[in-house]
């Protein structure tokens, strides 16, 4: 299942690496340098986790050409991006990703080269988004028209929570994150049929506007991780990819704002370019074809 590998990488990009500020070049547009200091990151974590190492030196031949491969492409898009050459480095930044993503398919069963440490984030964060969702099921529960519907689709979403903890509680957190996976989609394409084309609203409470704010800075980094990963499986190619870089783009300059704000304790106003930065990220995957609002 493609979905679990993102799901196993959700968030990851929130973790800068020491080497990001010795390769970022001083000039470049900011939205697009960002973009690629993101994918940076994430592939950093990738090629230098164990799983890989252990695979560029193992029995399995196609696994360990798919790693070099991706490697070499990262350290060319590296020297790029420092070169100041950024639609290289975007291009050599989705061959290094492509290749890595393959040889995670190969290497283990659950599809990551993530440590158990971040495996235990990722399912953590991705269980905190279900949530979210979920709670939007309860209201609908009490709708006269969906109340059946809803409460089946919450027996359905529950019962693939439980299976996801007992796989974690039993240490195969591959598995589980490919069921919390399983557990985000179905909520998220149950919800928007039960909806009919409304809006979805969920109701979330923060005791600060700046909890708010790290709540929505984890939501842009989760959205922008996926979309990372789906064009790494080919889903944004020819036009499609240049209407996705745009929704990115835009995406990473509302954040920047946003990032302003908070900086001057305006977090009120953050919360507000977060979301809308959130809203450009979610045409990028939409138009991918998965389901989000």
């Amino acid at each position: 299942m493609k979905l679990a590998f993102t799901s196993a990488l959700l968030l990851v990009l929130g973790h800068p690496t020491p080497c990001l500020a010795q390769t970022a070049p001083a000039d470049g547009p900011a939205p697009k340098r960002q973009l690629i200091e993101q994918k940076i990151r994430l592939l950093d974590m990738l090629v230098n986790s164990p799983a890989a190492r252990n695979a560029a030196s193992g029995r399995d031949p196609e696994s360990a050409a798919l790693i070099e491969k991706g490697r070499k492409a990262f350290d060319a898009a590296r020297q790029a991006f420092a070169d100041s050459r950024i639609d290289e480095a975007s291009r050599l930044l989705d061959e290094a990703l492509k290749s890595t993503s393959a040889a995670s398919r190969k290497i283990s069963p659950d599809g990551s080269l993530l440590s158990e440490s971040a495996q235990r984030k990722s399912l953590a964060d991705m269980a905190e988004q279900v949530a979210s969702y979920r709670a939007s099921v309860v209201e609908l529960t009490r709708d006269g028209k969906v109340g059946v519907a809803a409460r089946q689709l919450l027996s359905q979403i529950d019962t693939l929570l439980s299976e996801s903890k007992q796989l974690a509680d039993a240490g195969r957190l591959g598995d589980a994150n490919k069921k919390m996976a399983s557990a985000y989609k179905l909520t998220v394409e149950e919800i928007t049929k039960l909806r009919a084309g409304q809006e979805v609203f969920m109701s979330l409470k923060f005791d600060t506007p700046a909890d708010e704010y790290v709540y929505e800075q984890k939501r842009f980094g989760s959205s922008l991780t996926m979309i990372d990963m789906m064009i790494g499986e080919g889903r944004a190619e020819g036009q499609k990819r240049k209407l996705v870089d745009s929704f990115v783009t835009e995406g990473n300059r509302l954040r920047s704002l946003a990032e302003a704000e908070a900086d001057s304790q305006h977090h009120k106003e953050a919360v507000v370019l977060m979301e809308k930065a959130s809203g450009q990220l979610n045409k990028a995957l939409q138009s991918m074809g998965i389901p989000v609002f």
